[in-house]
């Protein structure tokens, strides 16, 4: 893998360097700022992986939804298991199936991650109201971040009014009856106070039958400065959508139906989200700055399964957070410094509740949980000499689950416990900044993730539901060293390694628990780690040109499945685009992605063949004058059959809604889109 990175680099430099030393005019590329550490911090100061997508590549991909925007990135896998965004998993560093658990997700410092296995709805993060994204991998942001950032933090930031008034307007149609209408007015009053509004609706049939969703939202995001050194701000917004839930397909089901059929062709969910956030800061030069912020958000589902003939399920998700937090940048023994630490808490109302599809809609059985969380956090980031910075952190992070079930059936006996899980992690970084806009970077650090609520409950072997109390949250440490060379004004490339030792993964075991019927439970000790390549250049004038390339090794150490790779897990994957510039109001973009080949879901024993690898290029040509701007783009061109999400059966398995019986290895596969049309048309007032 070392002699791996050590080629891409030398190749690089010799190859490449050449062809932009002929150009080398001051066209230079933009001098980045994150907000890694919960402040604003200039990439090469930043001792972590961080690829920041910007407002101009958002508009020039031909993504419609965030899903589709995230695949793009280095390291980062995306399985979009109805590809429509409703139910996208996006995993880093290799954990599969359980991606999307263990990466924290952020809206302008909100976190949207769900208490329970549902993860992120992508679907509820319109392109159009994102100013940048900034993709953090590793644990290394754990300690400011703590639950969930096991391998890596996306934080999403959203457009700030300023200036005079601005009202844009959107349209967008194409494939799968694809139509929508998008609305937004943002600008500041005085400097004092700035506005942001967004309000529109999108509805497709999907690729599959029953993969429809229906939706429509409202977003605000308001600010007022009243002096220099104090302001406050109130975001909100609400989210609705219907959408169709068409399961997997057994190849049999492919073969004689097509990829686009739904076995499940009624299955639906109505989801209702809405949230504020309320806040403030104040800032001073000597005794630094203090920020506050008080959330709340509910989120309801209810899901139906008249064809899968399960149990009606109501779930709603009720969480109250709290967020203060200090910095203070002065210099210390004549070196610049800066320190950050604060209080995250956050107090969840989880209600589940089953009725009886068969009979009436009785009530089966309901859950209730409330977890409630506090950790504290601090770090230093230290000046150490002129080219060098240091930065050292600490959090302790505890939590209460409180669980109670009740079966009104009186088969399954009542549930009433509580488990109080804790972790200390920290983390410890170093800068060299070697030359201008260039740094090599290490980092160490320990992260972790509690379990979701819904991953303690299972059968026992009288099929009475029971908690898994010696379920363990997960642990790891993290180790990454990366450089980030300017290799001219127009070129520009990263490269960086990464390994993670982590224990008692916790995952899903499809012939765990008494009755062999699947378990949530904790892996031995298993290893992410790898390395990632990518580059950034402007050609000439009118062409740029940007790659990537990623090798992850994940596998078992120990245990059962000992040096077996992670099922879902690519060790090969691949992105590259092209942007031409061929009039002054003209572009064209091309992209493509490669992700390699995995074992399917279940298959950690690595018994059955491979799920194949596809390479999927997407185009679309960009056309602006003045205040319109009209886009037609073209998804999977090449028209590539593929799967992005597959399992398959490890033992003989009954399925009731057709009472069939499926034999190990049986495939079972999401079908991703084939080629599709969009074009989006914007006016801006």
């Amino acid at each position: 893998m070392k002699k791996a990175i050590v080629l891409v680099s030398l190749g690089l430099s010799l190859v490449v360097s050449p062809l932009f030393a002929a150009y080398d005019e001051p066209v230079d590329l933009d001098k980045i700022v994150v907000t890694p550490y919960r402040y604003e911090e200039t990439l090469e100061n930043t001792a972590a992986s961080v690829t920041v997508i910007t407002q101009q590549k958002i508009t020039d991909s031909n993504a419609k939804t965030m899903a589709d925007l995230l695949k793009a990135v280095p390291g980062v896998t995306v399985k979009d298991v109805y590809g429509n965004g409703i139910k996208a998993s996006v995993d880093i560093a290799g954990f599969g199936d359980q991606g999307l658990l263990n990466v924290l997700v952020l809206v302008d410092g909100r976190r949207i991650n769900n208490v329970d296995l549902s993860g992120v709805d992508w679907s509820q993060i319109p392109l159009e109201r994102v100013e940048k994204i900034e993709v953090i991998r590793g644990g290394v942001a754990a300690v400011l971040y703590g639950d969930n950032a096991a391998s890596g933090v996306i934080n999403i930031i959203t457009k700030k009014g300023k200036g005079k008034p601005e009202l844009r307007l959107k349209t967008l149609v194409g494939s799968y009856a694809l139509d929508g209408e998008k609305l937004s007015l943002a600008g500041s009053i005085d400097d004092k106070f700035s506005y942001s509004l967004y309000g529109g609706h999108e509805a497709t049939n999907g690729y599959r039958k029953n993969s429809f969703i229906k939706s429509k939202d409202f977003a605000s995001k308001l600010e007022y400065t009243f002096n220099d050194g104090l302001s406050a701000h109130f975001n909100s917004g609400y989210y609705y959508s219907t959408y169709g839930m068409p399961g997997s397909l057994w190849q049999e089901y492919i073969d004689q139906h097509g990829r686009r059929f739904a076995k499940h062709g009624e299955d639906h969910a109505n989801n209702t989200d809405y949230y504020f956030m309320l806040g403030g800061k104040t800032e001073t030069a000597d005794w630094g700055n203090f920020e506050i912020d008080f959330s709340y958000r509910q989120n309801d589902t209810d899901s139906y399964f008249p064809i899968s003939k399960l149990n009606t399920q109501i779930n709603k998700i009720d969480t109250i957070g709290i967020t203060p937090k200090y910095t203070l940048k002065k210099s210390m023994l004549e070196r610049d410094n800066k320190l950050i630490a604060g209080l995250d808490y956050s107090r969840v109302y989880f209600r589940s509740d089953k009725f009886n599809r068969l009979n009436d809609g009785d009530p089966r059985n309901f859950t209730r949980t409330d977890k409630t969380s506090l950790g504290s956090y601090l770090q230093d980031e230290f000046s150490l000499f002129e080219k060098w910075i240091l930065i050292g952190g600490y959090r302790h992070e505890q939590a209460r689950y409180a669980f109670n079930y009740h079966d009104f059936t009186g088969f399954n006996p009542d549930i009433d416990k509580k488990l109080r899980p804790e972790e200390e992690i920290y983390n410890g970084g170093l800068v060299y900044n070697y030359q201008e806009d260039s740094s090599a970077f290490f980092n160490a650090g320990k992260s972790f993730r509690f379990p979701e609520v819904d991953e303690f409950t299972y059968n026992d072997s009288s099929w009475q539901q029971q908690l898994n109390t010696s379920l363990k949250p997960q642990s790891s440490m993290n180790y990454q060293l990366g450089l980030r060379h300017k290799f001219s004004n127009r070129l520009r490339g990263d490269f960086s390694f990464f390994r993670m030792n982590v224990k008692d993964e916790l995952y899903y075991n499809s012939t765990g628990g008494p009755l062999a019927a699947g378990q949530n439970e904790n892996y031995d000790k298993t290893v992410h780690q790898g390395m990632e390549a990518s580059f950034e250049a402007k050609l000439i004038d009118w062409i740029n040109i940007l790659g990537n390339y990623a090798f992850t090794d994940a596998y078992f150490d120990g245990g059962q499945y000992d040096q077996n790779e992670i099922p879902l897990v690519p060790r090969h994957k691949a992105s590259a685009g092209l942007k031409f510039l061929l009039l002054k109001d003209l572009a064209v973009n091309l992209t493509g992605n490669y992700v390699g080949k995995r074992y399917f879901l279940n298959d950690q024993a690595n018994t059955y063949s491979r799920l194949n690898g596809y390479m999927v290029t997407d185009m679309n040509i960009l056309w602006s004058h003045k205040d319109l701007s009209i886009a037609f783009g073209v998804s999977n061109l090449l028209n590539k059959k593929y799967s992005e999400y597959a399992g398959v059966v490890v033992a003989d398995s009954w399925e009731s809604s057709t009472g069939i019986t499926w034999p190990a290895g049986t495939r079972f596969y999401y079908p991703s889109p084939e080629r599709n049309f969009n074009l989006r048309v914007e006016y801006k007032f």
